[in-house]
């Protein structure tokens, strides 16, 4: 006999890597091919994955005997100390002990819901019908294999809870009880499994089921599930923070006894509950508090007895599947005209509803729809709990909040519901190949669905503010934020096609691209991040320094622009006419059109710019412990290495191996060629004549800036701006000697970014002297970002300016000398030795203005210029001919 039971629970080891595998093959729907090919590569990765699964299983089972743990203590104390009464008690322990079964019900059903509903199917089960096996073993193989399935949980749920019992009051009767109740729990809550299982497996049989109603009762199914998970992760939560609030609450108010003697008589969960606190001291209850708790258990007995019978019955169903499949069609087929209407719709509406119709059947899909949705909403929920201004006035301070909460939410949503419904696309390739299907249809079909769910994402947060003052503020406040959930979407759409959907002479919305799918995700999601960083910082900055509406209109109209970009993006790679036009990939397109190149690649290094700051802020503890001497230097010193280092990641790996800018995939000393770094091949006297014209720059702008600043103003020759300790004083950090080690990271990148890389990128289609203006404009403008960092609007105009001035001659030393290294010098000894040349003192804004635009602007790059041409053309023409 133990043989036997021995050989069944061996069978139910296959039986149950089956049914494990059966429920991912009905959760991925579309996806079920990629599924198969992973099995057939990885053959033991279902027994891996429900090893995995088994161990998750245990964890949260245990994790809910918490509860009884502080339930237990509490009694305990107030039994001990008599700080509550035995009403007060009876009643707390029998509600807190029923949350811990009906926790541990919630997640048992959470956790085993797909498994044991794929098992009801029966598919598990036909071949076994083939061996010699009798109806009653396969019955109670079935049980065996729910058992072999949740094994390690079971009995976590079954010897957790004696355990804390037993640690915490040594009473051996009531461990004996707390074992009785936790395997009638066990017994209870398989049986109820079991049986919502099989109603379960009918509803996700797509085949069988088509119509409307059943659609419905699938979604409601689905939706049920998910309140399932979250009720009961919730619930956990709130019982461990409310345990000690119960008792509490209670003490002062007494329980009326007809409130426990109804808790008593409910079977599950109380009952249970409601004899367990009986035993923890029998002394202390008087008789008749009894009554109803043994009543109650009794009822349980009962109730688990019958929930069981019914099970077996579910079960015996299940396992002899196919030879009541097969009597059933034999008796009820019969010839019936069939009528057939065919419906008309327009593709998009066809696609579309093939999509939903899809999701409906398919249980990862329809978590696409249901997550984005309600996700969002209950934490917009906590939010508002935590942040009662919100809900009655309109302050930016909540304002800021709600809008960073509502940034940090768009980007997981449009990767969720972008991912979703693409990879959909993926069943069925290889017939939807055959069939004249048109991808802008196809593509437009999702859009619609996936900007339904977007936007109801994004909005059902703000119904949270019906009938508050500020309802139609916060209305208008979601309208001006709309379009920034669109660009994320949007974003995370194009990059998903553009990335794995390219084909020779169109893109298409299947994966037909997987290659180095890891680094592809990498970036996709990478570019949210990057996108969601921009936003958040701008918008706090506007919030700060320009008050809400500038904030809401600079972004918002930000917002529109890139949105029409993307659209028209869309529009391209699915044009109305299809046309053998050869698609490219977005770094060959960065190339080819190196004005769009430019623009991304200094988006990238803004970013890259913003890093260190942000990454200063771990060492912020380290600075208020610090004296005051020893944190000018170290933190000095930390800016610089942060600063350095991000920017050699970025230049010396992102732009040439990512972004593969300017001239493509290369070898790294290829790239040193190509943004015209000398290298070994250089001769050294043409080296060296570099390096004089550079210092030759670099002196006439010194001579400009002292004649400048000793005619329109009052020039103070100071040694110890550049050669003097770092300090610090009110407003700043004089950099003293160190500034010759910080303005390495702008003199040599900036030189790299402006003239290395982004001349040589716009070579490819413009002429030398529109690259110079090109280059020297935008390295100008790109000074504007220096109002982040805290300078005023004036100086950094002014900035702009003469930096754009500058610009025009280290553009022209770099095409004229053909090398990068005559314009990091200048670009270096301006910014570090040329402190010494502008610190004057000017008595009205105009001499200051003057000052600015011709002394260290037009003036010094003027005569730059015709330096550097005079001695290119004329001193050294056989050097310098090109």
């Amino acid at each position: 006999m133990e043989a036997k039971k021995l050989k069944l629970y061996k069978l139910a080891k296959y039986t149950n890597l089956e049914i494990v595998m059966e429920a991912q093959v009905q959760g991925t729907g579309a996806n079920q091919a990629k599924l198969m090919e992973r099995f057939k590569k990885n053959k033991k990765s279902i027994q891996h994955q429900v090893m995995a699964l088994k161990i998750v299983y245990a964890f949260l089972i245990f994790m809910t005997a918490i509860v009884p743990l502080f339930t237990t203590l509490q009694i305990l104390d107030g039994l001990k100390f008599g700080t509550l009464s035995i009403e007060t008690i009876l009643f707390g322990g029998t509600f807190l002990f029923g949350v811990f079964f009906i926790t541990q019900f919630l997640y048992l059903l959470l956790l085993g819901m797909l498994n044991i509903s794929a098992m009801m199917t029966g598919e598990a089960f036909r071949w076994y019908e083939t061996l010699p096996i009798s109806k009653r073993q396969l019955q109670k193989l079935g049980f065996l294999t729910v058992i072999r399935n949740l094994d390690i949980a079971l009995v976590m749920m079954i010897v957790a809870f004696p355990i804390i019992i037993a640690i915490i009051t040594q009473n051996i009767l009531l461990i004996i009880i707390s074992v009785l109740i936790s395997i009638l729990n066990v017994v209870f809550v398989l049986s109820v499994l079991v049986l919502i299982a099989e109603r379960i497996s009918r509803v996700f049989r797509g085949d069988q089921v088509n119509s409307k109603k059943a659609t419905v009762l699938r979604i409601f199914t689905t939706l049920s599930y998910f309140i399932v998970a979250f009720s009961g992760s919730l619930l956990v939560q709130w019982a461990i923070n409310a345990t000690f609030d119960i008792f509490l609450l209670f003490s002062t108010s007494p329980i009326p006894e007809v409130i426990n003697f109804i808790l008593g008589l409910i079977p599950f969960p109380f009952a249970a509950g409601n004899i367990l606190t009986l035993f923890i001291d029998p002394t202390q209850f008087p008789p008749n508090m009894w009554i109803s708790g043994l009543i109650g258990f009794g009822l349980l007995i009962f109730l688990t007895w019958f929930l069981y019978n019914r099970a077996v019955k579910s079960m015996r169903s299940v396992t002899i599947a196919s030879a009541i499949e097969v009597k059933s069609g034999v008796e009820k087929k019969a010839v019936e005209d069939i009528v057939v209407e065919v419906v008309t719709r327009s593709p998009i509406k066809a696609y579309r509803k093939k999509d939903l119709s899809s999701a409906t059947k398919d249980m990862q899909t329809l978590m696409y729809l249901i997550l984005p949705i309600l996700v969002p909403f209950i934490y917009s929920i906590i939010l508002i709990m935590s942040i009662g201004s919100a809900v009655g006035s309109f302050e930016e301070f909540d304002v800021l909040i709600f809008w960073s909460v509502l940034m940090f939410y768009q980007p997981m949503i449009s990767i969720m519901i972008t991912t979703g419904f693409l990879n959909m696309e993926d069943g069925g390739a290889s017939i939807l190949a055959g069939l004249p299907l048109y991808p802008r249809d196809q593509a437009k079909a999702k859009l619609s669905v996936l900007l339904t769910i977007q936007t109801v994402s994004f909005f059902i947060p703000s119904l949270l503010f019906l009938g508050s003052p500020v309802f139609g503020d916060y209305i208008l406040l979601f309208l001006a934020w709309y379009p920034i959930s669109l660009v994320f979407l949007f974003t995370m759409f194009v990059l998903k096609i553009r990335l794995f959907g390219r084909m020779k002479y169109k893109y298409v919305l299947e994966e037909v691209n997987p290659k180095k799918k890891t680094l592809k995700w990498i970036l996709m999601i990478a570019s949210e991040g990057l996108i969601l960083v921009i936003y958040i910082i701008s918008g706090g900055l506007l919030l700060t320094f320009y008050g809400l509406v500038p904030m809401i209109l600079t972004l918002s109209i930000t917002s529109l622009l890139i949105l029409t970009g993307l659209v028209i993006s869309v529009n391209r790679m699915f044009p109305k006419v299809m046309g053998k036009r050869i698609m490219i990939s977005m770094r060959e397109a960065l190339r080819k059109r190196p004005l769009l190149g430019t623009f991304i690649l200094l988006i990238f290094y803004f970013v890259f710019l913003l890093a260190p700051a942000y990454t200063e802020f771990l060492f912020l503890p380290l600075y208020s412990i610090l004296p005051i001497d020893i944190l000018a230097y170290l933190s000095l010193f930390i800016e610089f290495v942060l600063g350095f280092g991000f920017m050699m990641l970025f230049w010396l790996l992102v732009v040439p191996k990512s972004l593969r800018l300017p001239i493509g995939k290369t070898t790294f000393m290829n790239y040193l060629k190509a943004i015209k770094l000398p290298g070994t091949e250089l001769k050294k006297s043409k080296l060296l004549l570099n390096i004089i014209l550079g210092l030759i720059c670099a002196l006439i702008y010194f001579g400009s800036a002292w004649l400048f600043a000793n005619i329109l103003g009052d020039y103070v020759f100071d040694l110890s701006i550049v050669f003097g300790p770092p300090r610090i004083i009110y407003g700043g950090i004089i950099y003293g000697w160190f500034i010759f080690i910080i303005m390495l990271i702008p003199g040599i990148w900036e030189e790299w970014a402006f003239r290395g890389v982004v001349i040589p990128l716009n070579l490819r289609k413009y002429s030398k002297t529109t690259v110079i203006i090109l280059s020297a404009t935008f390295f100008g403008v790109f000074h504007l970002f220096n109002i982040i960092v805290g300078q005023d609007w004036v100086n950094t105009i002014f900035q702009v300016f003469f930096a754009t001035a500058l610009g025009f001659l280290f553009g022209y030393i770099y095409i004229k000398t053909n090398s990068l290294l005559p314009s990091i010098m200048v670009h270096y000894l301006v910014n570090s030795l040329g402190q010494l040349f502008v610190n004057a003192l000017f008595y009205n804004d105009v001499s200051y203005a003057l000052f600015l635009i011709f002394g260290i602007g037009l003036v010094p790059a003027t005569l730059g210029i015709i330096f550097i041409y005079i001695m290119t053309k004329y001193v050294f023409p056989k050097t310098y001919q090109y």
